[in-house]
Parts: structure tokens; sequence; C-alpha cells
């Protein structure tokens, strides 16, 4: 049940402010990209910003992207960027074991031993971290741009086909009533010569 509120909030988010928003198919599709692969990369706490900035030089529509970050967050650091270093030291063929995170949880001393201790035992980490992530992003945003741009072209003209039936509707109830109203008269003035 959970989930199926789940999946409707994010159907009636993607319909309502990815949609609806008033730009071309293929900036919003950009701008969602931008977001998706932002969202994969190892800047929390820097993704708004470097989603609108990106969307800014490559003139893709800035705020649809946005929302996207937010999906990487302190609750889901291990289940995304874990799989990238995972797949960056793969690709690299290193032998370098992840990171002893335990010994940043026990590092005495003030806050500069611990920044000092969590760098010692992160730094090899980033290479792969890195290249997993640019490759994970990439490999999800390259969809997700076609997807939302098919996705937009089919809505609307979906949107646009359900506007000229409303035209034609409005349309023929008014041609309708111009014959009611004649035959009508009609018969008013039948009914007034025959009187």
């Amino acid at each position: 049940m959970r989930n199926m509120l789940v999946w409707k909030r994010l159907k009636n988010f993607f319909t309502h402010n990815v949609l609806h928003v008033d730009d071309t198919p293929h900036r919003i599709a950009l701008g969602v990209a931008i977001g998706v692969f932002v969202t994969w990369t190892p800047t929390i706490g820097f993704q708004m910003v470097l989603t609108i900035a990106l969307a800014w030089l490559l003139r893709a529509n800035k705020f649809v992207g946005v929302p996207f970050v937010w999906i990487s967050n302190p609750l889901t650091l291990v289940p995304i960027y874990m799989p990238n270093y995972l797949i960056g030291r793969w690709i690299l063929g290193s032998e370098v074991p992840p990171p002893d995170f335990a010994k940043v949880v026990d590092a005495t001393g003030g806050w500069l031993e611990t920044v000092g201790t969590w760098w010692s035992v992160t730094w090899h980490a980033f290479l792969p971290l890195w290249l997993g992530s640019l490759l994970v992003g990439l490999a999800l945003a390259i969809p997700s741009y076609f997807a939302t741009y098919r996705a937009l072209v089919i809505y609307r003209r979906k949107l646009y086909n359900l506007h000229l039936q409303h035209i034609e509707r409005k349309h023929h109830r008014r041609e309708l009533d111009i014959q009611t109203a004649e035959s009508q008269d009609e018969t008013d003035s039948g009914n007034s010569k025959e009187g």
C-alpha cells in the first residue's frame, strides 16, 4: 500500500512539475537529465547549485532537475555511492579496500584531528568514486533525457488533441443551439401566422 502511495506521488510530481512546465521538450528533458546526472555525483551540498549552473550553461530548464538531486541525501548515500565506488574500482582494477569508516568514528581529539582521520581514510576512494559516479550518472541521464522528451511529446500531443475535441464539441453544441433557435423561431412565426 505504501509503495502505491509513493508511486502515485511520483506520478503526480512528474505530471504537474515536469510535463506542465512552459518550456520546450528539449530544454525540459535536458534539465531532468542534468538533475539525474548530478544526483549520482558525490557533490552533496552543492548539487542544487551545480544543477542550476549546468542547466544555465547548457541552456536547459533550470528548475526541473533540482528535485531529482534531493534523491541523494544522508539516508541514501551508501545505496547510491557504494555501487558507484565499486564500479569505479572495478574499472580501474583497484585492489584498494573500501574506506574503514570505523577509524573515523573511533577518532579521538578535536575537529581538526577528526577531519585529518577522515581524509586519511577516504582519500584513496575519490578516484574510483568519481569515475563510477560519472559513468553511472551518464548511464542514467541519457535514457532519462529520451524518456522525458518522449513523455513530453506524447503528453502534449494528447493534451492538444483533447483541446481540439473540446473546441469541436463546443462548436457542435453552438451549431445545435443555433439550429434549435432557428427551428423554434420558425415554429413561433408559423404559429403567429395561423393566429
